[in-house]
């Protein structure tokens, strides 16, 4: 007999959980135990692929006792099918615990990366229908890399982010996972959040790092602009799915306007954690005020209790005074900070000529004028003066005066 059928015969004698059968099949042929057998088989009138080991063949149908045997007898626990899933692959997508368990037991690596989308077990744990915090747990106690990345780039939390599993966030969180690597367009875990409208899971992630509220993927689009996009998605007459969730594509528009309730407080609580830049813009230029007014253009009036764009407006204003006080306080400082450089630089020895030529040569002549008539003005003025800047320009003046008063503090220590 050849090995074509043979391998035919040891399938078959594994899927129908024939122990004597695999024994003899195997006795005459001993390399048949990690070929892959490739066949189509006719299955109550569907077509039934094939493509895997005997032992795929036995954590597919769960025969657990033909998997202990393969064991017993040198089956490699990590033999790949054809496009690269292992028989943990298979064991955690048919959500069978004791399959698991026997294959860890027996070397299985979960670390294996499928050959086309780079998918690990580790990924097969985290679903859009089925996500189980204990068998990540285990996985993870036997070295599963929780940083492991697809070929799009995700990695589980950003699937568990998406798919609005709590639990799994929480757990990966604690574990350090890392919230900021992004995917190929960009997105950390947290914009699939935000994009999906999975408030506490935003949440989870502001408490960790509230700088996440800026970050921009591929599009230029922060936390708040994916939120935004997603409240104004359920007023379409046809709704972007990238935003909705797949159990709400079905919702009736009364369903969709329920959904909208909580928006208006989870802009609030996003705000509340702090630092939000309302002048960060998209690809398409619009900041989050100005995509959330030139959505409304296109809304039918009968809409317009559900337009958020004076919250944005009243938050837009609140971040405004702060960040006006903040620059204030800071070019004060710089100015300050600049004249006692100077008034140390007029006792430095002789000796220290070249050090004090170095920090005049570094400094922009403009700046110091700007920082020196800023320090003579009245606080009412300059305040004044800053609030007629732009959001951009204020966003700038910031960064401008982070930069000089670093530099400035360096310079003192020389």
């Amino acid at each position: 007999m050849n090995n074509g059928n043979l391998l035919h015969d040891l399938y078959h004698a594994v899927r129908h959980d024939n122990i004597d059968d695999v024994q003899r099949i195997l006795a005459q042929d001993m390399s048949l135990i990690n070929s892959i057998h490739n066949a189509l088989y006719n299955d109550g009138g569907l077509g039934l692929a094939v493509n895997g080991s005997a032992l795929h063949t036995a954590v597919f149908y769960k025969r657990i006792n033909i998997a202990t045997f393969l064991f017993n007898i040198g089956a490699n626990a990590d033999v790949q099918d054809d496009v690269g899933f292992t028989p943990l692959h298979y064991a955690l997508s048919r959500y069978d615990a004791n399959m698991v368990m026997l294959l860890l037991n027996n070397g299985a690596d979960p670390n294996v990366p499928s050959y086309e989308d780079c998918i690990t077990p580790l990924h097969c744990v985290v679903t859009y229908n089925y996500y189980n915090t204990d068998r990540i747990e285990l996985l993870v106690s036997r070295g599963g890399n929780i940083h492991a990345q697809k070929n799009n780039g995700r990695t589980v939390l950003h699937d568990a982010a998406e798919y609005g599993q709590r639990d799994i966030v929480e757990y990966l969180l604690a574990r350090n996972a890392n919230a900021l690597l992004r995917d190929n367009s960009g997105k950390i875990s947290a914009h699939f959040a935000a994009q999906y409208g999975y408030k506490d899971i935003v949440k989870l992630f502001l408490d960790k790092d509230y700088n996440i509220i800026n970050l921009q993927d591929n599009d230029g689009q922060t936390v708040l602009h994916l939120a935004v996009l997603r409240h104004y998605a359920f007023l379409n007459r046809e709704p972007n799915e990238e935003y909705i969730r797949y159990e709400e594509r079905c919702f009736s528009m009364d369903e969709r306007l329920d959904a909208l309730g909580y928006s208006a407080e989870w802009i609030n609580t996003m705000y509340d954690h702090g630092g939000i830049d309302f002048s960060l813009k998209n690809k398409d230029g619009y900041t989050v005020l100005d995509l959330a007014l030139a959505i409304e253009l296109d809304l039918a009036t009968e809409h317009d209790q559900h337009k958020i764009s004076n919250l944005l407006q009243e938050k837009r204003g609140l971040w405004r005074k702060e960040v006006v006080y903040n620059t204030n306080k800071l070019l004060l400082k710089t100015a300050n900070e600049k004249k006692k450089i100077s008034e140390i630089s007029e006792v430095l020895e002789k000796t220290d000529k070249e050090k004090k030529v170095e920090i005049l040569e570094k400094n922009d002549n403009s700046i110091d004028v700007l920082f020196e008539y800023w320090h003579n003005l009245p606080t009412e003025i300059t305040n004044k003066i800053l609030h007629y800047c732009d959001d951009g320009t204020l966003v700038e003046f910031q960064h401008l005066n982070k930069e000089v008063i670093g530099a400035v503090l360096i310079h003192e220590r020389i």
